[in-house]
């Protein structure tokens, strides 16, 4: 959430002539395709349902959303393409500057810690992978995977009880909660487990989704039963998926978000890392 003042979200305003709902001349198209190009995100997904759902109101909604690096290169560039000049100007490239160097800063404390602590889980992910007590090693699992959850601020929840059923926890992606479970066994997973997960996903509600992290995969009847006569409500991240996590091929952010995307587009609950990334 970026931390844009009143005065300054004002100013950004009556530059861009968002009293009428609009943001400069954008088209519905036209917007869409500039914030797309600018921050990789559509600013017509429902997390920036906002008000009527105008052009003016969504951009507000993604100030209060995004962190301030993000909204600052948005600003920035939308500055560009104004083509305006005057003191109001110059005030709004000021809370861009402002935007960016705060983003910046954020950015480099945090990155900085999140690469030391994804190193270190890295390893204990590799001492686990040869550790021949395997109860201690799913025991430790889990506790492995809430703190990387934790280093990436998706607000993971431990174990908790959902009318007798064990679920090993949750946590909250852009607004939305999705159930986790984890399974390390020698195998792939048969269906079984799956269609178990699948049942207690249901059992919440027709919104709900979830991520099931199988770390040596599913088997193929389990990958065409779980979407067999229906959506699927969740996918499945293995033990590859996880390695390239831990040694930041890709922040565990942007894998999540490009799995729901595939999932609610094309319905793929199981994707190659190679052919994600």
């Amino acid at each position: 959430m970026s931390n844009l003042t009143f005065l300054e979200k004002s100013k950004f305003e009556k530059l861009l002539g968002m009293s009428t709902g609009y943001v400069l001349d954008f088209s519905n198209r036209t917007f869409a395709e500039f914030v797309l190009d600018s921050t990789g995100l559509d600013i017509y997904d429902s997390r920036y349902d906002y008000g009527s759902g105008s052009k003016a109101n969504r951009l507000r909604a993604f100030w209060q959303k995004e962190e301030n690096g993000l909204v600052g290169r948005l600003m920035s560039d939308m500055l560009d393409y104004s083509g305006t000049t005057g003191p109001l100007q110059d005030s709004c490239r000021q809370i861009v500057t402002r935007l960016l160097q705060d983003g910046s800063l954020a950015r480099f404390v945090n990155g900085h810690t999140r690469a030391a602590d994804c190193s270190r889980l890295k390893e204990e992910f590799l001492r686990l992978a040869a550790e021949r007590d395997r109860n201690k090693a799913g025991l430790a699992l889990e506790k492995l995977l809430n703190e990387l959850f934790e280093i990436f601020e998706l607000r993971p929840r431990q174990p908790f009880r959902v009318v007798g059923e064990q679920i090993d926890g949750s946590f909250e992606l852009d607004g939305q909660v999705y159930l986790l479970e984890s399974k390390w066994e020698r195998d792939a997973l048969p269906e079984a487990d799956l269609l178990i997960f699948r049942g207690k996903i249901e059992g919440k509600s027709t919104f709900t989704h979830g991520v099931f992290i199988a770390l040596n995969d599913i088997s193929a009847p389990a990958r065409d039963a779980i979407t067999r006569g229906k959506a699927p409500s969740f996918f499945v991240m293995n033990g590859h998926d996880l390695m390239m996590v831990l040694s930041e091929a890709i922040g565990l952010t942007d894998f999540l978000r490009k799995r729901v995307r595939l999932l609610a587009e094309e319905g793929c609950v199981c994707i190659p890392f190679s052919e994600l990334a």
